[in-house]
């Protein structure tokens, strides 16, 4: 007899939802998507209907008698911590959209909570699971980074504090150089904000290896960019994400993601959702720990929140939030 189809839900109805979740959820081998959450009955309608999602519900405890094996949170991260507790102890693995919550001692609760009640919990960095990235961390095995430099570019700023840019953004740059360069210390962080809304940053860091890390990001760069370039052992890795990855040697250069038209790869499997996605069920149904489990993420908010000190400021969260 086949395996019967492990049962999920999703509770969040927000844009990344529908561009970068369901897309690759409605349909997924091996799953089925039992209900769908969210705050407003307008929202459910909006996302149930398109997507021909049975079961919609603004009543979080609603889905949690459906009794499924698995939740995706993606929710609002304000909400991360309560739900998440909840949807746990009602048995339940969790699948939560980065930040995990807005603070690294709330992450630590909640990876402490799951370990606790024996639940898999899981934070959604897509990057780490991005084609090109998984492919420069093997080009990369087995040297010492001594240079990464993580670039991150939007063409108009959206959020009026440093914290709440970097937690809700440049978390993603900031998870990515861990990734790839291993454990780093702030070290000092200049910002500019321009009319309240930040506007650009540079930020350095010491690898625990030695080497350096930098994170660079614009808030008027008149396009999304995104660049990550790791220098050593006689080696450069430059990644344009999520399209290109150019490897130099002394003597000669190779170049990966120019045969990408040819191969038909889907976006959401070069940009990591897909891998995430993989990772997390498969952790379910084998009840083993995610590569990037909630323990690490604490590590990463840990940096998030180094950053943020070195340049003198509170861990202050936003009302303005324009994405």
């Amino acid at each position: 007899m086949a395996d019967s189809p492990l049962t999920f839900v999703v509770l969040g109805g927000g844009g990344i939802v529908r561009k970068a979740y369901l897309p690759l959820l409605r349909t997924w081998p091996g799953a089925s998507l039992a209900g769908l959450y969210s705050r407003t009955r307008h929202t459910v309608d909006s996302v149930c209907l398109p997507w021909q999602i049975e079961r919609g519900t603004t009543e979080v405890d609603e889905l949690i008698d459906l009794r499924p094996q698995a939740a995706f949170l993606l929710t609002k991260t304000e909400t991360h911590f309560e739900l998440a507790q909840k949807l746990m102890r009602a048995g339940i693995d969790v699948f939560v959209e980065k930040p995990a919550t807005l603070f690294s001692t709330q992450t630590r609760e909640l990876a402490e909570l799951s370990e606790t009640l024996g639940r898999v919990f899981m934070v959604g960095f897509n990057r780490r699971y991005a084609l090109l990235y998984r492919q420069a961390k093997k080009v990369f095995a087995g040297r010492l980074v001594e240079m990464c430099v993580v670039q991150k570019h939007r063409p108009s700023a959206y959020t009026d504090t440093l914290f709440y840019q970097l937690v809700q953004d440049n978390i993603h740059q900031i998870d990515l150089l861990r990734y790839l360069a291993g454990d780093a210390a702030a070290v000092h962080t200049e910002f500019e904000r321009r009319e309240t809304f930040i506007v650009g940053i540079n930020a350095s860091m010491r690898l625990a290896n030695g080497g350096l890390g930098v994170l660079l990001a614009s808030l008027d760069a008149g396009g999304w960019q995104e660049h990550v370039t790791l220098m050593g052992g006689g080696l450069t890795v430059e990644i344009s994400a999520f399209r290109e990855m150019r490897v130099r040697y002394p003597d000669h250069e190779e170049v990966y993601g120019g045969d990408r038209p040819g191969q038909w790869l889907p976006e959401l499997r070069e940009r990591g959702f897909e891998g995430e996605i993989t990772e997390f069920f498969d952790c379910v149904r084998t009840r083993r720990k995610p590569e990037n489990d909630a323990f690490d993420s604490v590590k990463t908010q840990e940096l998030v929140e180094g950053v943020t000190r070195a340049a003198g400021e509170d861990l202050t969260p936003s009302d303005v939030f324009i994405l």
